[in-house]
C-alpha cells in the first residue's frame, strides 16, 4: 500500500490524534524499522515497522465513539504530568476502555466544562475535529461585568488576538442549558456564543481582549451533538446516526474574517505565496511542500542571510559592525536556483558569488551568528533587492519572517504559521537529534521571538489579510491544502 504520513497512521491506529502524534513524533518517541522517525515523515504500515516507545503500532482496534460532560478540574488528555484527573477516569465504566484506547478527540482546559469526544477512531476525529473544517462549537459562558451589546457585536466583527484574527460566530444573553449546574454566588452574565474554530483557549481570549473576565465557560453543543440530558461527570456512547452526522457536517461555517476568501478568478501571472512566522514554526516543511504542488521556486530567504554570514565569517566581519556588514550586503552576489535533478539533498541552491554554498551556510557557526548580522537595517536594506529578484518570473514560494510584510507585500497569498513554543521547540530537538537539549532549545527559541518581534527594522508580525495556520493543530498536507485552495486557479487548455 502506498506510504502515509506517520501521524495519520498512528492517528488510524487509535494511539492518538493527529495532533496528539505529532507531539509523541516531536518527543522521539516513534520510531520507524527501528530508526527515530521525524516530523513529517512518511512510512508503509504494510511494510514498515512503526513502534511508539518500542511498541508496535498494532492494527485498528474497534472503533469507539462516546461523549461526556466533562467538569472543571479534568483534564482532556490520557495522562497529564502533574497528576491531575484525566477525563478518561470518567468512562472506565466502559467496556474495554483500556484495551480500546480512548483518547479525547478535541479539547477542553482544565478549567473549563461540558461536551468532549472520546473515541479511538484517528480518520474519523480528523474529520470531524479538525479546524479547517469548521465544526460550529456553541458555549454557555458566565462573564463578568456583564457585557453592553455593542461590546459583543465588537466580538462577533472580530479581534485581533496573538495568532491571528478570530471573532464569534453570534453572541446573545441567554441562560445556560438544564444540564449546567448553577452556582449560588454568581457573578456577571450568562451568554451563548458560537465560534467556527478550535483554536486553543479562543473562547477566553476573546473576552480578555474586550476586557471581560470568564467566570465559566461551558460547551453545550459540538456540530449536530448537544448536551440533551448529559449531567455533568456522566457519558454515552453515540448511536451510528450520530457518528454519520459528525462527519457529514452538522454545522459548519468559517471563522470569517480570519482568512482571506479562496481567489476563483483564472490567471496566468506568476503566483507568489509569501509565508511568514516565528523559528521552528514549520515554514520551510510547509513552504517546500505548496512549491512541490505548484511546481513553484522555493526559497528560503534565512538561507540568503546565512550565505552573508558566512561571507562575513569569511572576511572577518564582526557581527556588530553595520556599516561593514551593509557594504558587503551591496558587494557580494547571492542568487537562488532550483536545484538539479541530480541534487536530491536540497530544496534551493544557493551561490554566493558564484560558488555553491548551499550546505555550508547551514553549518552551526552560520546558526550562531545570522541572527546578529540580519538585526542590521543596512543590512536588510541591501538584502531586500536580493529577494524581490529571486520571486521574478516564476511561480514562487518565499518563506522567512518579513515576506509578506515588506519583501512581497503584493504577494499573491500571504500566510502566517504559528506553534506554540514548546511544539517548536520539541520539532527543533528532534530535527536535531538531541531530545536531552529541549530546554536549551526552549530558551533558544524564546529569545528569538523576542529579538524578531521586538526589533525596530521589519519586526516579525502577521500581514494584512493573511492566511494564518497553527502548525501545532494542523499537519503539512492539511496547511498546504489550505494555501493551495486560496490561490489563484489556471485557466484550462482542454
Amino acid at each position: 500500500m502506498p506510504a502515509e504520513r506517520l501521524q495519520k497512521i498512528l492517528a488510524r491506529a487509535g494511539v492518538a490524534s493527529r495532533r496528539a502524534a505529532e507531539g509523541l513524533i516531536a518527543d522521539g518517541r516513534v520510531t520507524v524499522n527501528g530508526r527515530v522517525a521525524t516530523v513529517g515523515e512518511s512510512a508503509d504500515p504494510a511494510r514498515d515497522r512503526v513502534a511508539v516507545d518500542g511498541t508496535p503500532v498494532a492494527e485498528p482496534a474497534e472503533a469507539a465513539h462516546l461523549v461526556v460532560h466533562k467538569p472543571a478540574g479534568f483534564v482532556s488528555s490520557a495522562r497529564d504530568e502533574r497528576g491531575r484527573a484525566s477525563v478518561l477516569r470518567l468512562v472506565r465504566g466502559f467496556r474495554g476502555a483500556e484495551q480500546l484506547r480512548l483518547w479525547p478527540a478535541g479539547r477542553l482546559d482544565a478549567a473549563s466544562e461540558g461536551l468532549l469526544v472520546l473515541t479511538n477512531d484517528g480518520e474519523w476525529a480528523n474529520l470531524v475535529l479538525h479546524p479547517r473544517y469548521g465544526l460550529e462549537r456553541e458555549y454557555a459562558v458566565l462573564v463578568d461585568p456583564p457585557p453592553p451589546a455593542e461590546l459583543l457585536d465588537r466580538l462577533v466583527s472580530g479581534v485581533e488576538l496573538e495568532d491571528g484574527f478570530a471573532r464569534l460566530l453570534a453572541a446573545a444573553r441567554r441562560e445556560p442549558p438544564d444540564e449546567v449546574a448553577r452556582e449560588a454566588q454568581e457573578q456577571g452574565a450568562w451568554l451563548r456564543v458560537t465560534v467556527g474554530e478550535g483554536r486553543k483557549r479562543e473562547v477566553r481570549r476573546l473576552f480578555a481582549a474586550a476586557g471581560l473576565r470568564v467566570q465559566r465557560l461551558v460547551r453545550t453543543a459540538l456540530g449536530p451533538l448537544r448536551l440533551d440530558g448529559l449531567a455533568s461527570g456522566a457519558w454515552r456512547v453515540l448511536d451510528e446516526q450520530e457518528v454519520t452526522a459528525m462527519a457529514a457536517g452538522g454545522p459548519r461555517r468559517p471563522a470569517a474574517g480570519r482568512r482571506p476568501a479562496p481567489i476563483t478568478a483564472p490567471t496566468t501571472a506568476p503566483i507568489t505565496v509569501a509565508i511568514d512566522g516565528p523559528s521552528g514554526s514549520g515554514k520551510s516543511t510547509v513552504g517546500w511542500a505548496v512549491a512541490q504542488r505548484l511546481g513553484a521556486t522555493f526559497v528560503d530567504t534565512g538561507l540568503l542571510y546565512r550565505a552573508l554570514t558566512l561571507a562575513a565569517l569569511e572576511r572577518d566581519i564582526d557581527a556588530d559592525d553595520a556599516d561593514g556588514l551593509g557594504r558587503l550586503a551591496q558587494a557580494v552576489r547571492i542568487d537562488v536556483r532550483r536545484p538539479r535533478p541530480d541534487q536530491v539533498d536540497r530544496r534551493e541552491t544557493v551561490l554566493l558569488d558564484g560558488r555553491d554554498v548551499t550546505h555550508q551556510a547551514r553549518e552551526p557557526r552560520i546558526d550562531r551568528a545570522v541572527s546578529s548580522v540580519s538585526r542590521h537595517p543596512g543590512v536588510r536594506d541591501a538584502m531586500l533587492e536580493v529577494q524581490r529578484h529571486a520571486a521574478r518570473g516564476d511561480d514562487t514560494v518565499m518563506v522567512g519572517r518579513d515576506i509578506g510584510t515588506v519583501v512581497l507585500p503584493d504577494a499573491t497569498l500571504k500566510v502566517f504559521l504559528t506553534a506554540t513554543i514548546s511544539v517548536r521547540a520539541a520539532r527543533r530537538a528532534a530535527e536535531m537529534g538531541r531530545p536531552d537539549r529541549l530546554d536549551d532549545y526552549l530558551g533558544e527559541i524564546e529569545r528569538r521571538d523576542a529579538a524578531d518581534s521586538g526589533r525596530s527594522v521589519a519586526p516579525l508580525r502577521v500581514a494584512p489579510g493573511a492566511l494564518v495556520l497553527n502548525t501545532g493543530e494542523l499537519d503539512v498536507d492539511a496547511c498546504a491544502d489550505a494555501i493551495v485552495a486560496h490561490l489563484p486557479v489556471r485557466p484550462s487548455h482542454d
